[in-house]
């Protein structure tokens, strides 16, 4: 059965993702002067059978589709902490988010508002994805300013967009098309007007509105105290992974002391690649380990 051409990836394949990249590029069996050779995905497919046997995430569309995206994401961010044509912004490793002054923020996102997301997102994999693709940027290989970035991803939302609009008008779902004897009026509480309202002119706020904006707002509050009592239960577990992983070394002959210590204070800073090791057979953690002191 043929892949669906597009999917929402989880937070568990996106990690799964990053840390089988981060894997072949410690191995060196698929580098290349910048990023990988060709018939890479195919091997990340494979990989990713391996950790997710159920995901029937394929090579293409899935996987290519899904690095480009985060190549894009992981581009504007290096670029305006890196480039030349941006000053200010830094990356806080711990939050896994940029960091700036207000008025560096707001004078960038005066002339790119697409940047805003970017100020309250933050992009666990920055530092793995650096480590693959950097010098693509150094080179000249890849080198789009993360205003070149933006502008382009401005251009597939719109582009997105317009297919959606056309798609919607030649199946006839446009809401005022709809005649008045198709519908039942008794349960319908108002219609809108058909005539063209003057500019300047506007409907009028009804009770039902404010009614349902004040909802929106509640709702809004009280999943703002739900990630709150996430994001305290995610650091119980970071604790819990960590104790796991201090076992887990202990475990592995042929590691030194001093590397089980060094581990053991590195790889937590890499949750993709504490996945990784995680799922790992116990005849592979050593070597494993001991390419990424390597390369750490």
């Amino acid at each position: 059965m043929a892949a669906k051409k597009s999917r929402r990836w989880l937070l568990d394949e996106d990690a799964a993702l990053i840390a089988a990249m981060v894997d072949m590029r410690n191995v060196g069996r698929f580098n290349a002067d910048t990023g990988f050779k060709g018939g890479y995905l195919l091997e990340l497919e494979r990989m990713l059978h391996e950790s997710l046997p159920q995901a029937n995430i394929k090579a293409k569309p899935h996987i290519e589709s899904r690095i480009r995206t985060l190549k894009k994401e992981w581009g504007i961010i290096y670029d305006m902490i890196n480039g030349t044509n941006t000053s200010g912004f830094g990356w806080d490793d711990h939050r896994k988010m940029l960091t700036a002054e207000d008025k560096v923020w707001d004078d960038f996102m005066a002339a790119h508002p697409r940047a805003a997301q970017f100020r309250v997102r933050t992009f666990p994999y920055f530092s793995e994805l650096t480590a693959i693709y950097a010098k693509d940027h150094a080179t000249g290989k890849d080198a789009q300013t993360a205003a070149d970035i933006l502008e382009e991803m401005a251009q597939e939302t719109e582009g997105e967009a317009a297919d959606q609009d056309a798609e919607m008008e030649s199946n006839n779902v446009v809401q005022d098309d709809t005649g008045l004897d198709e519908m039942d009026v008794s349960t319908t509480p108002s219609m809108p007007s058909k005539r063209r309202r003057e500019y300047g002119e506007f409907e009028p706020i009804s009770a039902d509105c404010i009614i349902s904006a004040a909802k929106l707002i509640g709702d809004g509050i009280r999943e703002a105290g739900k990630d709150l009592s996430k994001s305290i239960g995610s650091e119980m577990v970071i604790q819990e992974k960590v104790q796991e992983l201090n076992i887990i070394l202990g475990e592995i002959d042929g590691l030194t002391e001093e590397e089980r210590d060094i581990a053991l204070n590195k790889i937590p800073d890499h949750p993709a690649q504490m996945l990784v090791f995680g799922s790992l057979p116990p005849h592979r953690k050593l070597a494993w380990v001991k390419r990424f002191l390597s390369s750490h």
